[in-house]
């Protein structure tokens, strides 16, 4: 976050640069710090041209909203910037409103600023919103940086009315959005088609994004609230080196909120982030990451997942139709994840989803007490799973693996590596249930690859297996040791190449180069 003396942007041949300040008057011409206006309502008046800067006095409180309009768009060489100048951060106070709002206009730039809301608009009103309903084509360039919201019903919420007419070249970067109600951060769009599917919005990046406290609404019976972070109906988008936590505790609906997740999109990467502590105040939900209905093409990736009350990692949908599909989850790591309400695995896969893979994941649930869900629990609907090269490890009372009567064609797993540290029972498939690898090859046709056997049950030998996480930041990742496997570990030598698995990924969580089979979390080639 900025803080201390922030110089002005310099206006370019085209812009002029106004100022507002409390000492200033509506009657100046506002071209001057001495000359500045005093109210947001006069910015109001004022129609931005390219290059425009409007500046607000650092460390003061102004009344919003701020609303910018299609009148006053910037271009992509001179945008619209809005800002503060002197010492700190200007408030910007939505009381009963929003505190920014952007309709319909293109290329602006809202940087180094502080957003609070009153209790009227944490029930209805965003900090900053962003709409389009032009229906013909998108709005370019919405730069978000460096500001702290909260208070809000969202922090930052960008919509669309059609479909292919969004917001495009979006970049939220160094935000800071807590203590608002339904989410930290929310792109949408119209429902989603899934016979000729199209997205409000293309090209949006979130990166090095604090979410946390947006706990969710409690008088919302019907639809999730509470998540962290929440791209949705977006082609092109990524959630990276970013951070989301205790959110979402006072959400009771029959579906709920996530710490970092993406739904009626495609081509989404969400990677390098840190999804901690979040809650479900009912038994929905309440996870770290989730691939949600009519996803695909999307990829899950060096993410740490830690305590919370849903799944860790997620691929769902409820929909009737194939638009669930092509995605991949691989090198992250869940620990403790699956402790709510909630009947899930810290890997939690159900509906209608295809051609999805899991592949180099560490998952250990138990590692702070005893715990009862599953490591991985399979629902049904879905066809084309493949599961390899995972580690996946129960220190408490829960199954490894919990399925349906699950066919290969169905779900296939090769080359994991298997441990309960109990004992007793590893897989519940069906009606049947397996103490040993062998009889689970034979009565499942899994962990066989090209007639060979594949997989190991047994201790993985990671560095610290019991030693849970303690970091709070997406920059702490590569600081989680305890889960690399040692170079005594056996789970190197029982990966498998598995052609049906993505192989596109160069280095794993710890950004070692993966050039073998085996090369997932830094172990050592026996």
């Amino acid at each position: 976050m900025t803080t201390g003396s922030l110089p002005a942007e310099p206006a370019s041949a085209a812009g002029q640069v106004y100022y507002v300040s409390p000492t200033g008057s509506d009657q100046a011409n506002g071209l001057s710090a001495g000359t500045a206006w005093r109210t947001l309502n006069r910015a109001n008046q004022q129609t931005f041209r390219p290059g425009d800067q409007l500046l607000l006095a650092g460390g003061s409180r102004f009344i919003g909203p701020l609303r910018l309009g299609v009148g006053d768009s910037g271009t992509a060489q001179d945008p619209l910037t809005v800002s503060s100048y002197g010492t700190g951060r200007a408030t910007v106070a939505g009381e009963g409103t929003e505190a920014i709002v952007v309709y319909n206009a293109a290329n602006v730039s809202i940087r180094d600023l502080v957003l609070v809301g009153s209790a009227s608009s944490y029930q209805a009103f965003s900090g900053i919103s962003a709409y389009s309903d032009q229906p013909s084509a998108r709005v370019a360039r919405l730069r978000v940086s460096g500001v702290d919201v909260s208070g809000f019903k969202e922090g930052i919420a960008i919509g669309g009315r059609y479909a292919g007419a969004g917001f495009e070249d979006v970049l939220i970067e160094g935000v800071s959005t807590h203590d608002n109600r339904d989410a930290g951060i929310l792109t949408y769009g119209p429902s989603f088609d899934a016979v000729t599917p199209r997205y409000a919005h293309a090209g949006v990046r979130v990166t090095g994004v604090t979410a946390y406290r947006n706990l969710g609404n409690r008088a919302n019976l019907t639809s999730n609230s509470g998540s962290g972070i929440v791209l949705g109906s977006v082609e092109g988008g990524t959630i990276e080196d970013s951070t989301a936590y205790d959110n979402g505790a006072a959400c009771v609906a029959p579906e709920g909120p996530v710490g970092i997740w993406a739904y009626d999109s495609r081509d989404i990467v969400i990677q390098r982030n840190l999804s901690y502590r979040n809650r479900s105040g009912g038994s929905a939900d309440g996870g770290g990451f989730d691939l949600d209905q009519n996803v695909r093409s999307s990829v899950l990736q060096y993410n740490l997942s830690y305590q919370n009350d849903g799944p860790g990692l997620m691929v769902f949908t409820a929909q009737p139709n194939d638009a669930t599909t092509g995605n991949v989850v691989r090198f992250n790591i869940s620990v403790d994840d699956a402790t709510g309400r909630g009947q899930y695995g810290a890997i939690t896969v159900a509906g209608r989803i295809t051609a999805t893979t899991f592949h180099h994941n560490t998952v250990v649930i138990g590692a702070l007490g005893p715990a009862r869900q599953p490591v991985v629990k399979l629902g049904e609907g879905f066809r084309g799973l493949n599961f390899s090269n995972n580690i996946l490890v129960s220190l408490g009372e829960g199954l490894v693996v919990a399925a349906m009567d699950t066919t290969p064609a169905q779900a296939f797993f090769t080359g994991n590596a298997y441990y309960r540290s109990a004992g007793g029972l590893l897989w519940a498939w069906g009606r049947n249930s397996y103490d040993n690898l062998a009889a689970w090859r034979t009565g499942a046709g899994q962990e066989v690859a090209a007639g060979a056997a594949t997989g190991f049950v047994g201790d993985p030998v990671l560095a610290g297996l019991r030693t849970a996480p303690t970091i709070t930041a997406a920059s702490q990742l590569r600081t989680v040791v305890q889960y690399l496997p040692g170079e005594n570990s056996p789970v190197s030598r029982v990966a498998v190449t598995n052609t049906t698995a993505d192989t596109t990924a160069s280095t794993d969580f710890f950004g070692r180069t993966t050039t073998e089979p085996w090369r997932w979390a830094g172990a050592a080639r026996p």
